[in-house]
């Protein structure tokens, strides 16, 4: 069993925006369509995100209540052991008209406000340079010695899956 499973799904309401954490309420296909076409995972599959979702917490933000259809606009997924560690990732705005709004970083306070998310030792985050001040705010910093941080990425496992006929990316 998850500890996923033990969790219960979050909702904060403000200005006529709702965030959630119910991944039943989360628009799998609009998150793939932003992932799938941006730099970081080009022809990211439908299966893919739909796993990621079942196994994170998920933060959807809404321009209205999701259970009567108002579109997602914003998303960002916290994946973790609930004990010490987490990475939040696939933080997006998917509509531009709302950048400037101040509803990124009232989905970001949201994250930070989750219940189960508390008392983490170490949270971990990677980003292009742009949003790197943006993200300064909430505490996080650049690695201060070499060797500290690594990672492994390979951004065309999608793409050579699909060209492949498999589901290899999965």
């Amino acid at each position: 069993m998850s500890r996923l499973d033990d969790i219960h799904p979050q909702r904060w309401e403000r200005e006529g925006r709702v965030v959630v954490t119910d991944p039943t309420l989360i628009d799998a296909e609009a998150v793939q369509r932003y992932l799938a076409s941006g730099r970081q995972s080009p022809g990211i599959p439908i299966e893919v995100v739909r796993s990621f979702i079942a196994n994170s917490v998920n933060f959807g933000l809404f321009t209205g209540a999701p259970e009567t259809g108002a579109p997602m606009v914003g998303y960002a997924r916290v994946v973790t052991d609930f004990a010490a560690f987490a990475y939040l990732g696939d933080v997006f705005l998917l509509d531009d008209t709302v950048r400037g709004q101040g509803v990124g970083s009232w989905m970001m306070d949201c994250v930070f406000a989750h219940p189960d998310l508390q008392n983490l030792r170490r949270w971990m985050l990677m980003c292009g340079e742009r949003p790197v001040e943006w993200y300064k705010r909430y505490g996080f910093t650049e690695p201060g010695r070499p060797g500290f941080a690594l990672h492994r990425t390979d951004r065309d496992i999608y793409l050579r899956a699909a060209a492949a006929g498999t589901s290899d990316g999965i």
